[in-house]
């Protein structure tokens, strides 16, 4: 089966950061998510950093079609 592994990276001071979003059934449903996370707190500041990988599974994720991260995220410096 084919599905599409939405992330988001952008650069911190001295590293890549990278969350894993989720995994989509479509690219339709891979570009929603997407479109639901770009104004939220952490990823509206850095919303050209998401990307839509195709996967291939033998199996069907627990969790397709449910984005992590609904709330956004903050960045601490320490």
């Amino acid at each position: 089966m084919v599905f599409y592994k939405v992330i988001h990276k952008y650069k911190q001071i001295d590293h890549l950061e990278c969350k894993d979003i989720g995994i989509y059934r479509s690219l339709t449903h891979a570009e929603k998510a997407i479109e639901l996370l770009k104004g939220k707190n952490g990823f509206k500041d850095t919303a050209t950093g998401f990307k839509i990988k195709k996967v291939f599974r033998l199996f069907k994720p627990k969790l397709l079609d449910k984005p992590f991260w609904i709330d956004g995220f903050d960045t601490y410096m320490y």
